[in-house]
């Protein structure tokens, strides 16, 4: 009963099905058409936390910063909060772990928050759902612009490394 995955009917498939051939290319419908027993899971993200430590509690990972899997980043940032709070922890040690645990929050929250709102802007643009400030994405139709926006190395912070992992090897991360 709390399942976010839910199986489709008959007719559910077929305009499923007359969708794909509206906008995907040939070897995709084949796809679609070819699966068994198809079925839709929804995807949840959720508003940037204004805080990701709370005394000795400490949010790494999707549970910090859910993220759609529009941008391919969640294990990134996963991995990139380790290696910071980690970071945070050998330079505080034990004994200030409070000042430890508020470097971590200060470094990540704005990355994580801008990464979060991006991966969530991309979602509604390939869904084609109406943003504010453009026309609906129609990947039929796609111009030179609507290619740029959708390039990964457009999310935010793609290419930087936080300056508290400086003295990590580029290799570990």
């Amino acid at each position: 009963g709390t399942s976010v995955t839910m199986k489709v009917n008959s007719d559910m498939i077929q305009k499923m099905q007359q969708e794909a051939e509206k906008v995907l290319i040939p070897e995709f419908v084949k796809v679609i058409k070819e699966t068994r027993e198809p079925f839709l899971n929804f995807i949840y993200d959720s508003d940037p936390l204004e805080k990701i430590f709370w005394d000795n509690v400490v949010l790494v990972g999707d549970a910090a910063h859910p993220t759609t899997p529009h941008c391919v980043r969640s294990t990134n940032m996963s991995i990139l909060d380790a290696a910071v709070l980690g970071k945070c922890l050998e330079k505080w040690g034990a004994q200030k772990l409070e000042s430890a645990l508020e470097e971590y929050q200060f470094i990540r929250l704005p990355v994580t928050s801008k990464q979060v709102l991006h991966a969530r802007r991309l979602g509604r643009l390939k869904q084609g759902l109406v943003l504010p400030d453009r026309d609906p994405f129609d990947p039929k139709l796609i111009r030179p612009e609507d290619h740029q926006e959708l390039l990964v190395r457009n999310t935010p912070f793609f290419n930087d490394v936080p300056s508290s992992l400086g003295l990590i090897p580029s290799g570990c991360l």
